[in-house]
């Protein structure tokens, strides 16, 4: 499993979105939108998911 790590435009902080899921599925669906409340600067950002980092569950 992944963790979508994004990166807060205001803050420049990684923000982890909480979305997890497999490799297969981040690929099927890497056009669409991901939409987080930023706990770095309390704004909300929407971010498309081919442009997250991806780190690996523990």
């Amino acid at each position: 499993m992944e963790h979508l790590i994004f990166v807060c435009p205001a803050s420049g902080q990684p923000i982890d979105s909480g979305v997890e899921t497999e490799i297969s599925t981040l690929l099927r669906i890497r056009q669409h939108q991901v939409r987080v409340h930023c706990p770095a600067c309390g704004e909300s950002h929407e971010w498309r998911v081919r442009d997250a980092l991806l780190e690996k569950a523990s």
